[in-house]
């Protein structure tokens, strides 16, 4: 049985499952130079841009992770994406990651979303 992503809200923000049409988002953070120099991952269309989404679909059906879309409360921005990977049941651990567009930096909106998926996660 896959994972399901629940909907999060925090203070300021609505983490939710990350559907097909944020893939113009995706794109526009993961080809980002600024993001990808520290991100195992980079793209140079929104074709390529589908192997991330197939990604997120598939770790939520192997159980192994979920993502969210970081968004505005009434989920009118996309803000950027966090999640986990390479979860592992028998050791309870995984691997957080993130990353934001760049003009949603130095907000603290990071934070707020990890603290959310860590409460909800772990």
């Amino acid at each position: 049985m896959a994972l399901i992503t629940p909907d999060i809200k925090t203070e300021r923000l609505l983490l939710r499952e990350i559907k097909p049409g944020d893939i113009r988002y995706i794109f526009e953070g993961l080809s980002n130079p600024n993001i990808t120099k520290y991100y195992a991952v980079s793209f140079s269309s929104l074709e390529e841009t589908q192997s991330q989404m197939k990604f997120y679909k598939d770790i939520l059906e192997q159980e192994t992770g979920l993502w969210w879309a970081i968004c505005s409360h009434d989920d009118k921005k996309f803000y950027g994406a966090c999640g986990i990977n390479n979860r592992n049941k028998f050791h309870k651990n995984a691997e957080v990651g993130y990353w934001l567009l760049p003009q949603f930096h130095g907000k603290g909106f990071v934070n707020e979303a990890l603290r959310g998926i860590c409460a909800h996660c772990f």
